[in-house]
């Protein structure tokens, strides 16, 4: 039984022959969990810096990223003249969106370096997977309070906003494959 079990998870015999327990649930280290909560940094690493939105207003077009809003292209005047409206950028910072986005990227690359702590580590997931639901409602009444500030006539929300869904996915598989090693672990104390 212990053996069929080990084959599963890929534990070497010798490890699974010592009489040390505390080697063999060291050896779960960096299982499938690992894979997910390191894609899922990667995608939030990679969503700080891709575009959220962009509002077109009468204006200009600008951009909404998680750094802030910024003017991507000004409109020339309608009233005829040679003139432009507004060409020098115009920045508004979107602290709130940056910080969380990088605290959710730093939580997913900690709760991989917490696998010999498995309780804390499925924590660290649960915790993470509640700041991405309160990311993507940040992201959103950024994006209608920027929308309604602008007067935007045209709003078009990015494809990347898929990432932190996907991100969000993956820290619950995560956490799913972190609670199956911490019950597998106890059905071998058990069993000794």
């Amino acid at each position: 039984e212990t053996e069929k079990r080990a084959r599963l998870i890929f534990i070497p015999r010798r490890i699974l022959s010592s009489t040390n327990n505390k080697t063999y649930k060291q050896a779960m280290i960096q299982r499938i969990q690992t894979i997910y909560l390191l894609l899922a940094a990667a995608l939030m690493a990679t969503f700080l810096f891709c575009p959220i939105a962009q509002f077109d207003t009468p204006d200009g077009l600008y951009s909404f990223t998680s750094q802030g809003v910024s003017t991507v292209m000004a409109k020339p005047a309608t009233d005829g003249s040679e003139a432009t409206i507004a060409q020098t950028s115009v920045f508004t910072a979107t602290w709130g969106v940056l910080a969380l986005g990088a605290v959710i990227t730093v939580l997913s690359l900690v709760a991989i370096f917490l696998y010999k702590n498995r309780p804390n580590q499925a924590r660290v997931c649960m915790i993470n997977a509640f700041f991405m639901v309160t990311f993507y409602i940040i992201i959103f009444l950024s994006g209608y309070t920027f929308q309604n500030d602008l007067a935007a006539t045209h709003t078009s929300w990015s494809a990347y906003l898929v990432m932190p869904f996907v991100a969000l996915v993956l820290d619950i598989l995560a956490y799913r494959a972190i609670n199956k090693d911490e019950q597998l672990v106890r059905s071998m104390d058990r069993i000794r």
